[in-house]
């Protein structure tokens, strides 16, 4: 019997189809959990050898090939193949399973899988082959009858077996198939028994972390409960020293040896088993000391021993595996297990130990963050945040947070301007407001808005006809009651006279009254300036009352009034200096003085505010400043020393905390 691998083509292995998982996929031990269980495969491969073997004996066959993963183009690899004792006598100088002839029953073996995979009530493939007896050009040839069956597992199909037949007289092939496909029959069985198996030897593992776990939660602390793990897997694994290790500092400290209470970090022991540790840790892999035929022959399993072989020289000799200890993918720790050289780590005992790593490891570590106090546990999160600082990963987050950092930095440290900000007013310097003397109808206008008048100057007439009617007639009863006052002094009736003095003081008053308003009658400019409101052509002829305003006449000479929030009046003083901006002209800056800071605050668009009075310092622009009209709206900012861009921000801030929070 001899075993054999045939490659399969990288253009085919995304096709093809593997054996079931539960033979053969076990880890390794040092690898990383996802090579093939070389146990496993060696049982698998006696298994086919010995199906071959009945096979040829059910069928009086003279070899056979067992071939493993088809594809829908070829068969895959050999996974085992047999060839009867009896023929290397009976056909001397014949190689029954040359590569031609094993390419041949390739073919066959596909067309078997080919019918297995379609169904049918008979599965399998036939076809004669001629196999030389010699090597020589003209030596004599064998037939032979080469009878293909799938191996079906679960209803699909896992390869084929091909046994070859000395062809003869009367021979058929059905009954053949048959014989051949109820022996196939066995290798389900076999897979379900070794799943079965498989299954019962996970639980086993399961049920010893488990039980491991739970004896060292018995340890009230990290080094406790790493000494009694210690203990545990050298009791019940048969090792001669086991030991613990876990990262401190980046570094791997020895913190448990099974059958020692003190450990003396400065012993040659302790520093040759910490370097071992270092070691494994470095890899971030199990590493097995000394190395097996299955990892050296494997480039990818090959691991680095040097500090091994050197704890096994010095301490030994000893059979080293060490795993690493685990937490989310991080590296927490190592434990390393130490046997006789003459009884190595079976490769059972190493999937089991890598399930026991993979469970203690987060124990160990949640305890050992447990013990810490405070002082350590705030050095350990500055020494973390630190690393992640300086450390290769979250470049993006570390950029964006140094340019947060800088700009923090620019922002508390360099000086800018400090200005109070507040909404402004163009106002007139002085405004008057003209109504009519007395109620009466409005008979001429003499201006309109926008035109510039002069003191004195008419701007619009009243109707005074009623007036000088009712004046007439006021002084008709003047000379009425003179009249009346001088017939009763003559007839030195004093108490008449008195009466029609009275009367004639009376009519006096209404004569100036009505003079007055005569002379009023002309409403007239009482400053030089610009008539803002007042257009009262459609007025005329109409009627207005004394408490009707008709005309507004204002100054051309403008000032600023800025409304400054109480929250920032302590900072505006008489004189200071700053700049203002209108909505109509935002592009143009003229500079201001305050003038004046009324003492009341008055409500301004929902805040309470001091109107601060401005005046134009400098030439400046005389274009923009003739532009400037009653009643645009701005900006104005005050000078008020220096400050930082932080300081302005957190000032509302903190003035409002500390409105909030006083005591």
């Amino acid at each position: 019997m001899a075993i054999a691998s045939t490659p399969t083509p990288p253009q085919e292995q995304a096709n093809e189809s593997t054996v079931s998982p539960e033979v053969g996929t076990a880890p390794v031990a040092g690898g990383t959990g996802g090579g093939p269980d070389p146990t496993q495969l060696a049982t698998l491969q006696r298994f086919l050898a010995q199906l071959l073997e009945l096979q040829c004996s059910l069928v009086m066959g003279a070899a056979g090939v067992t071939f493993l993963g088809p594809t829908p183009n070829r068969m895959g690899g050999i996974a085992a193949q047999y060839t009867l004792p009896a023929m290397a006598q009976q056909l001397p100088g014949t190689d029954l399973l040359d590569p031609s002839v094993i390419q041949r029953m390739e073919k066959i073996a596909l067309a078997a899988c080919a019918s297995g995979g379609v169904g049918g009530d008979l599965a399998g493939a036939a076809e004669t082959l001629s196999v030389q007896r010699s090597r020589t050009m003209y030596g004599d040839e064998v037939r032979f009858r080469a009878l293909g069956v799938p191996l079906i597992a679960d209803g699909r199909v896992e390869g084929a077996c091909v046994v070859l037949v000395r062809e003869r007289a009367g021979w058929i092939d059905e009954p053949a198939l048959r014989m051949l496909a109820l022996a196939n029959a066995r290798f389900e069985a076999f897979l379900w028994q070794r799943q079965c198996l498989t299954q019962t030897e996970q639980k086993l593992m399961l049920r010893e972390a488990l039980e491991l776990l739970d004896a060292a939660q018995q340890g009230g602390s990290a080094p406790a409960m790493a000494a009694i793990l210690a203990h545990e897997l050298k009791r019940r694994f048969n090792c001669t020293r086991v030991s613990i290790g876990l990262v401190q500092r980046d570094f791997i400290r020895l913190t448990a040896v099974s059958g020692s209470d003190d450990i003396d970090r400065n012993a040659p022991a302790a520093q040759t088993i910490e370097a071992a540790m270092e070691e494994c840790a470095a890899q971030d892999v199990e590493v097995v000391f000394p190395s097996t035929a299955a990892t050296e022959s494997d480039p990818a399993l090959r691991r680095v021993t040097r500090a091994h072989e050197q704890l096994s020289r010095s301490f030994g000799p000893a059979a080293i595996l060490s795993l690493p200890l685990r937490v989310e993918g991080d590296l927490v720790g190592v434990a390393l297990l130490e046997r006789d050289a003459g009884d190595p780590f079976p490769f059972a005992a190493a999937a089991l130990l890598r399930l026991v790593a993979e469970t203690i490891g987060p124990a160990l570590w949640t305890r050992r963050l447990a013990d810490r106090g405070i002082w350590e546990v705030t050095k350990d999160r500055a020494g973390h945040f630190a690393r992640e600082m300086v450390g290769p990963r979250h470049t993006g987050a570390k950029i964006i947070g140094g340019l947060l950092l800088a700009a923090l930095i620019a922002a508390a440290a360099i000086p800018i301007p400090s200005r109070v900000s507040a909404p402004a007013e163009v106002k007139a310097a002085a405004a008057r407001t003209i109504s009519p003397a007395f109620g009466g109808f409005l008979s001429a206008v003499h201006v309109k808005p926008g035109q510039v008048v002069t003191a004195g100057q008419p701007l619009a007439e009243m109707d005074a006809t009623d007036l000088q009617l009712q004046l007439a007639q006021a002084r008709g009863e003047l000379t009425s009651d003179r009249t009346q006052h001088d017939e009763a002094l003559n007839k030195n009736d004093m108490g008449r006279a008195a009466q029609f003095n009275a009367e004639m003081h009376k009519t006096q008053a209404t004569i100036d009254l009505l003079t007055d308003s005569i002379g009023r009658a002309v409403m007239r400019s009482p400053v030089d300036g610009i008539v803002g409101r007042g257009d009262l052509e459609q007025f005329v002829r109409a009627r207005v009352e004394p408490n009707q305003p008709l005309f507004e006449v204002v100054t051309t000479a403008n000032i600023t009034v800025a409304y400054v929030e109480e929250r920032d009046i302590h900072r505006v003083k008489d004189g200071q200096m700053g700049r203002f901006v209108s909505k109509a002209l935002p592009g143009e800056k003229l500079s201001v003085a305050v003038a004046r800071i009324t003492p009341v605050a008055e409500p301004h668009d929902g805040v309470n505010a001091y109107q601060v009075e401005l005046r134009l310092e400098g030439t400046g622009n005389a274009q923009t400043r003739d532009s400037m009209r009653p009643g645009m709206t701005g900006t104005v900012k005050l000078e008020d020393g220096w400050t930082t861009t932080l300081t302005a921000i957190m000032r509302p801030l903190i003035d409002e905390a500390r409105l909030r929070l006083w005591w």
